[in-house]
């Protein structure tokens, strides 16, 4: 893929060094304060420069940006370095036993003389 990318790039270089050989043409460009006076060819590539260098470099920066942050994510999810085990551990202390309170009873208590039906 990086083949493809350089590939292209000497490619577009190329062509625009063609471009810019090739047409003499020569125009003039009233900035005010002072006249320009060059080929067509470098108005033509100087303009695509002017407004492709601005434009890669916020997607250079932002793309830096999110790869910093990506970076930064992939950090925090990464579990912690256990630590290794000493040679002669000391046993950790068994847990004391629990004690289970008796649970309340579900009915309330009735009284003998209901409870007989008289």
């Amino acid at each position: 893929m990086q083949f493809i990318k350089i590939l292209f790039w000497v490619l577009l270089l190329v062509a625009t060094f063609i471009f810019w050989w090739t047409n003499e043409a020569r125009a003039s460009l009233d900035l005010g304060a002072a006249i320009v006076e060059a080929r067509v060819s470098t108005f033509v590539v100087g303009a695509f420069l002017l407004g492709f260098v601005p434009t890669w470099l916020l997607l250079r920066g932002s793309k830096w940006r999110l790869l910093r942050r990506i970076k930064t994510l992939e950090n925090a999810a990464r579990p912690a370095a256990v630590p290794t085990a000493a040679p002669n551990p000391t046993p950790a202390p068994a847990p004391a036993p629990k004690t289970v309170a008796e649970p309340a009873p579900a009915v309330s208590p009735v009284d003998s003389e209901k409870a007989t039906g008289a």
